[in-house]
């Protein structure tokens, strides 16, 4: 699968901020696969395992591409057990092409979780995915049988385009750390370029004086989180074209 085959095939895919999100399912798979870590490599070479970038975007993972006879999706939210409570330690965590991991530490609050989810509630469950109509869930990556029951289970892909657009609109930044991807010194234009290569990025703030560039993992455009930006005339946001929130 490709950007453009995703883009072609409306039934399954989903456009937003130039990325192309796909619902791949094979009626060959047997039940209880892909794992997770199967389905990291499932979108290669052109695409990755899907991250969330809004929480509208993440709702629209749970009704769109999943359905009564696919009910589960998977997604590259994963759990790192070392954390002592079920709600600590997620992250998005996607495979490249390239073979290095993407990582960026989840929003918790951005994540439509099903009711009482996450709850670790078989032991050790490492995973999220996408259930139909419900929210997300956490699971073990390896969704076995019996301990899952007989699961139907399809694999949510990202693609992103080649080139798209970022418009200048307002100024500041966000000061919560945890929204940040990365922060360099860079021209603007490598800035947009380490933005657009990133599969979390939404916006960035840039210092035309200092050269400072600051990418976030959300929108000051975003309502969730627009109350959250500082006031600084000498950033310039640059925010992602057709974003949705």
């Amino acid at each position: 699968m490709t950007y453009e085959g995703c883009k072609s095939d409306t039934t399954k895919s989903y456009l937003v901020g130039g990325w192309c999100f796909y619902f791949y399912y094979n009626s060959s798979w047997a039940p209880n696969t892909p794992t997770q870590d199967n389905a990291q490599t499932m979108c290669h070479p052109h695409g990755t395992l899907a991250v969330g970038v809004t929480s509208k975007m993440l709702s629209t993972y749970k009704n769109r591409f999943t359905s009564t006879s696919i009910p589960f999706g998977w997604v590259a939210l994963v759990r790192n057990l070392t954390y002592p409570n079920q709600l600590q330690g997620w992250m998005w965590k996607t495979l490249l092409p390239n073979g290095s991991y993407a990582t960026f530490p989840a929003i918790m609050s951005s994540i439509p979780w099903a009711p009482t989810e996450p709850n670790n509630n078989q032991g050790s469950e490492d995973a999220a995915m996408a259930i139909n109509n419900w929210g997300f869930g956490d699971v073990r990556r390896t969704i076995s049988n019996p301990l899952y029951g007989q699961m139907t289970t399809a694999v949510i892909c990202q693609f992103a385009p080649q080139q798209w657009s970022f418009t200048q609109r307002g100024h500041g930044l966000f000061t919560n750390s945890a929204y940040q991807i990365a922060q360099w010194i860079r021209t603007k234009y490598t800035c947009l370029l380490n933005c657009h290569r990133s599969v979390f990025c939404v916006s960035f703030a840039f210092n035309p004086t200092t050269n400072d560039c600051q990418i976030y993992a959300v929108s000051p455009e975003d309502p969730q989180f627009a109350g959250e930006v500082a006031a600084n005339s000498a950033y310039n946001w640059y925010i992602r074209d057709g974003m949705e929130y």
